[in-house]
């Protein structure tokens, strides 16, 4: 409320400021000029050249309701005593407004040498001017009647004066303006270069504002045009516009010298008066829109509401009483809209609104532009007496204040734009990061789908077939659409790179049907039309591949039954290969959106054509080709694309392209294949496992480790690699590529994560693909390195060496681990002997000294060195069992029986040192030795196929299938802090045999752990 009291108060100030500006500007150049008396004006002490024109004011003779002859001198006897009326000033206090009267002034100056001139202003509403009896000029015709011609046109006149007094009559008449009429406005006299300046500016004062307004109103409400939403900036423009029409009607009447016709003067006058309505309402308008916040909406009503019945006013009852009274409520009204809207801009310049200084500067100029115009309307002050400084600070300031809005919101909209770019770029890298971690989850979910719908073991009802079924489709779908989006990203960011290369069209439509055909659906058939003769194409295989499946994929969705086909043809230098269905088809006016990303031709459903033909497009472009689609609804679609043909003669693209540094030659080796696994015929240090579907890069790695002292095998499928992996020889490390047909890199690294850890089998993943979320999903699959190719094969050499390094690191610990744990002989056990020993010393010395020996032989074998070897043969091994046996016999005395059932070949094998004893401590120790009284331990070694069978059985407690459970997951988990002994013979046997333990165990029954080791 204080803030309105205070805009209020302000308002007020710059009202009573403005009027006593231009009060003080009027007064001081009228100042000392002298004023008529009587009739007579002497001007013979006045200073032209000095001072300038005068104004013809004060008491001329009026003769009213009479056109007084010019030629009759005013000293004629004839004459009617003449009464006075000051000049300006409307003849209503002496007369009616309609009808005729003459001004009469003897004018006397002293310089009757120069041309004198003069000019008129508004003389309402027509006028003619004689000068010692001769007329010098004219506005309309005065006269009583049908001669009456209305013209309040403002002019000059130029004419030399006699000496003495110079007799001036002004004849005027009105019959068009009911409110007022005469001479309301003075003349000015001075000399003729005097006058034509002062006309000159008159003109130049109206051009200007005329101008201004017109050009800045034509450009907003052309803004407006483009920024239909902000209603300010279209009542700014109308303003404009409405300000120029009312100076061109006013002043100095421009609208005479614009128009070739005659043009009456009530009309001039409907368009002053209509003006200033429409000013006030385009004004309100304005300051609503602009500033609602600060406005009230039931004030604005009720303004525009006395607006409209003022302007019906106006254009009903013009020519009766209505505008005597009715131009005081116009003033009236136009006063309260002017202190209302000049509030409005102080309030919202006070609350500090964007671009406050301008919002107050044009509160200034709106009042200044008012009261000029009032005061010349009132009180007979010439528009140009002042510059128009009103309306060009008023136009200036509100358009400045738009021009401020504007430049906000754009900065506000580069703000927000940096904002969205910021924001895409998370989207993609959000996208493309999901999608990563959608791949693994999704692979997994359709194979366990498959995996169901293909176990013959445990097979699915109908129902259940079916929603497995469902959910394979979907999830395949959906790792679809994950790759579509890696790509779209990777094209959106400009990362994505082709290997362009001869490409048989032919062949390759041939084997992306043949996988096609088990998804289509039953009632659709799959046809390849491309001739076998047709030239090669230019592209990257893959990118092919992905190009007619994106196709496929569309045409699959929307043909529920018929025929699709792909057929292909030769033009000029391009293969052009089209998709063609008898699908639902495409209207024709979606043809032009059709390859805008997810883009949806149906609004009342969420289906769309998502991605995949907006990457079918920008990859052809990619590839120097175009795409395009032809289609009528209800007959289906033909989806085109062109490929440059890939003949080094024909075809300029081919042999750029082998130019540019990135283009990879994949026929390298067109010939060269070899029978896989392939096997290097000499025995290197190591054994490493290439694994690749290309025999050109399986031929580079076989002649690059060979070279390096390693033995190479080399497969060709993730499939061969896994088979390799479970039923030959021991492999120290694989290398392996990420995408592979069939079982892609991940899987096969997975898979191999099942049986070995990171240490126990090394893997290296090489790909084509640079991208860091390859890189993670790499490292997450199980990969311990991840190198992009091409690779240099230094370093492939350096990181190959530093895993083989960190392998058999890992291995030294296991053995030191072997030889730590059978070294921790536990007290208790060590403090049961000795006492044994000590009491058998005193009852059987023989056996006292057999103890000690069995003692001394079983310490030298826990802390025997040797532990820490490779292998060591059974024979040594079953020493150290046979004293730890013979120490416990004593011990447990009858407690304990243990019988060997070992083949004489099982002796000479070799195995991994303490391989067997602390499963036989465990046997005594936790199984026999918890009964009272005592069992047996059997311990056998034989040949079995190729493999030698080790079993340690007892009769002892056994163990509960929970309990069972339990010692199973401590002897299978890496992670596991229990059972370290059992997990370290586990990992040996799998490390060096791919073989485990097998445990079976029931209460009150014994304990058989069982295993097999290859010779």
């Amino acid at each position: 409320m204080i803030r309105k009291l205070l805009a209020l108060l302000i308002t007020l100030a710059i009202m009573v400021g403005t009027y006593g500006v231009m009060v003080t500007v009027i007064n001081h150049v009228d100042a000392g000029a002298p004023t008529a008396k009587h009739g007579q004006l002497d001007l013979t002490h006045w200073n032209f050249a000095k001072r300038g024109t005068v104004r013809l004011s004060g008491d001329w003779a009026f003769y009213p309701n009479q056109l007084l002859n010019p030629k009759i001198p005013a000293t004629n006897t004839k004459l009617k005593t003449a009464a006075t009326i000051a000049v300006p000033d409307s003849w209503t206090h002496k007369m009616p407004a309609f009808g005729v009267a003459t001004y009469r002034l003897e004018l006397k100056v002293s310089n009757t040498h120069a041309i004198y001139g003069l000019k008129m202003q508004s003389l309402q509403m027509a006028s003619r001017i004689y000068l010692n009896g001769v007329e010098i000029g004219s506005s309309g015709t005065p006269a009583k009647g049908a001669a009456y011609v209305g013209k309040n046109k403002p002019f000059v006149t130029f004419f030399k004066m006699r000496p003495g007094f110079n007799d001036i009559v002004v004849q005027v008449a009105n019959y068009d303006l009911p409110s007022s009429g005469g001479m309301n406005q003075p003349l000015y006299l001075g000399y003729a270069d005097q006058i034509t300046s002062l006309q000159d500016k008159a003109m130049a004062y109206d051009f200007i504002t005329i101008t201004l307004c017109v050009v800045m109103g034509l450009y907003f409400v052309g803004l407006y045009r483009q920024r239909r939403k902000d209603y300010s900036v279209l009542f700014f423009g109308l303003l404009c516009l409405i300000m120029g029409g009312y100076s061109a009607f006013s002043g100095e009447k421009i609208i005479y010298d614009m128009i070739p016709w005659t043009i009456p003067d009530w009309i001039i006058l409907h368009v002053q008066v209509l003006s200033a309505i429409g000013g006030s309402l385009v004004t309100l308008l304005y300051v609503y829109f602009a500033f609602r916040q600060y406005c009230s909406k039931r004030l604005i009503r009720l303004l525009l509401i006395c607006e409209a019945l003022l302007a019906i006013g106006e254009l009903t009852l013009f020519h009766n009483t209505w505008t005597t009274i009715g131009a005081g409520i116009i003033s009236l009204y136009v006063l309260i809209t002017l202190c209302y809207s000049t509030s409005v801009l102080v309030l919202a310049a006070l609350a500090k609104e964007e671009g406050g200084l301008y919002t107050l500067l044009a509160a200034v100029g709106l009042c200044f532009y008012t009261m000029s115009s009032n005061m010349s309307i009132y009180f007979g002050i010439p528009v140009y007496t002042i510059p128009p400084i009103g309306s060009f600070l008023l136009v200036l300031m509100f358009a400045l204040l738009i021009s401020l809005r504007f430049t906000n919101a754009f900065k506000q909209n580069e703000l927000m734009s940096a904002q969205l770019i910021q924001t895409d770029r998370i989207k993609d890298e959000f996208l493309s990061k999901t999608a990563h971690e959608f791949k693994t989850p999704l692979h997994g979910m359709i194979s366990i789908a498959e995996s169901m719908l293909d176990d013959n073991a445990a097979p699915l009802t109908d129902v259940q077939q079916g929603n497995v079924g469902l959910l394979s489709t979907m999830a395949k779908r959906l790792s679809h659409l994950v790759y579509d989006i890696l790509d779209f990203t990777n094209l959106q960011q400009g990362e994505l790179k082709v290997a362009l290369a001869p490409v048989d069209v032919c062949a390759s439509v041939d084997a992306i049907l043949k996988i096609y055909s088990f998804i289509a659906r039953e009632h659709v058939q799959l046809v390849n039309l491309v001739p076998k003769n047709l030239p090669t194409a230019l592209a990257d295989e893959d990118r092919f591949r992905q190009i007619l499946g994106n196709l496929l994929d569309n045409a699959l969705k929307h043909t529920d039954s018929g025929v699709i086909q792909i057929t292909a043809i030769e033009k000029q230098d391009m293969v052009e290969i089209s998709v063609v269905d008898s699908g639902a088809g495409i209207d024709e006016k979606d043809l032009a959106i059709i390859f805008e990303p997810f883009t949806s031709l149906n609004k009342n459903t969420d289906e769309s054509f998502g991605l995949g033909l907006s990457i079918v497009k920008q990859l052809v472009e990619l590839q120097q080709g175009r795409v395009w689609v032809a289609s009528t609804k209800g007959q289906g679609s033909q989806f085109t694309f062109s490929l440059p043909i890939a003949d080094p003669e024909r075809n300029s693209e081919y042999r750029a392209a082998k130019r540019e540094k990135n283009w990879v030659n994949t026929t390298a080796f067109p010939d060269y294949s070899f029978v896989t696994p392939y096997v290097s015929p000499h025995k290197g240090s190591d054994t490493i496992l290439a694994v690749d579907d290309r025999f050109s890069n399986l031929k580079i790695l076989i002649d690059a480790l060979e070279k390096l002292d390693y033995t190479v095998v080399a497969v060709k499928s993730g499939e061969e690699a896994l088979w390799y992996l479970e039923n030959q020889g021991e492999i120290d490390l694989v290398i392996l590529d990420l995408m592979m047909p069939g079982i892609s890199g991940f899987d096969v690294c997975q898979a191999i994560r099942t049986k070995y850890s990171l240490l126990e089998l090394p893997v290296v993943m090489v790909t084509a693909s640079i991208q860091p979320e390859d890189k993670i999903a790499a490292f997450a699959s199980g990969a311990n390195d991840y190198l992009p190719k091409p690779f240099d094969m230094a370093e492939l050499r350096a990181r190959i060496n530093s895993l083989l390094v960190m392998k058999e690191s890992a291995k030294k610990a296991t053995n030191m681990e072997v030889a730590f744990l059978q070294s921790q002989i536990k007290p208790h056990f060590l403090f049961n002997v000795l006492n044994t020993i000590m009491a058998l010393s005193y009852t059987n010395t023989e056996q006292s000294r057999k103890l000690t020996a069995d003692l001394s032989q079983y310490l030298r074998g826990s802390f025997s060195f040797g532990n820490v070897q490779s292998k060591v043969r059974f024979n040594h091994e079953f020493s150290l069992i046979q004293s730890y046996v013979e120490i416990e016999k004593i011990r447990f005395k009858d407690r304990i029986h243990v019988e060997y059932e070992i083949s004489p070949d099982a002796f000479d094998v070799m195995i991994p040192p303490l391989l067997i004893q602390p499963l036989v401590e465990n046997a005594i120790r936790h199984g026999i030795t918890n009964r009272m009284e005592g069992g047996t331990v059997y311990i056998r070694g034989y040949q079995q196929a190729e493999y030698i069978l080790f079993e340690i059985e007892d009769n002892g407690v056994g163990m509960t299938k929970k309990r069972l459970d339990e010692v199973l997951i401590s002897a299978f988990s890496e992670t596991s802090r229990h059972g370290v002994g059992l997990q370290n013979i586990n990992r040996r046997l799998k490390y060096l045999y791919n073989t485990e333990l097998h445990i079976e165990s029931s209460p009150d029954t014994g304990t058989k752990v069982t295993f097999k080791i290859l010779p």
